[in-house]
């Protein structure tokens, strides 16, 4: 299992970096940041394995609803240790919910949303509807 560590730098960029436990390269030849076909997350991908080691948001604070949700429809079969976080074992869309909850909500000191969050949808608007229907049969609450 790869251990993930995360990058801040403030206004909104993240970089969270993949690493096997025992790969003692200092450096990993790439060609860089390339489209992982989710906005605004870019991936650079390690030339032993073919898998990306890198992952980066330019505007994760604005973006990270389409990075959360394209990160657990694109990249959730595998799973990493965050030791940031102490979490062990967590598909990388959980990686990047810890990291918003941290760099943006945290250091910011907004304010939480309740836990028993009541949304009332309006009938006519289809998009809150849809929104509302895909986090309920996707399982992004849990």
């Amino acid at each position: 299992m790869r251990t993930l560590t995360f990058v801040y730098r403030w206004p909104g960029l993240v970089e969270a970096i993949a690493e096997h436990p025992h790969d003692e390269r200092e450096e990993i030849e790439s060609e860089g940041y390339q489209d992982s076909g989710i906005y605004d997350l870019q991936v650079e991908i390690d030339p032993q394995d073919n898998q990306p080691y890198c992952f980066m948001s330019s505007n994760f604070e604005q973006n990270y609803p389409i990075v959360i949700w394209g990160a657990k429809t694109k990249f959730n079969q595998e799973r990493f240790d965050l030791p940031q976080a102490q979490l062990h074992d967590v598909p990388l869309h959980v990686a990047f919910s810890w990291a918003y909850y941290h760099f943006i909500l945290e250091d910011n000191q907004k304010q939480l949303p309740n836990r028993e969050l009541v949304i009332q949808l309006d009938p006519n608007n289809m998009t809150q509807q849809v929104l509302a229907h895909a986090v309920q049969t996707m399982g992004l609450l849990s």
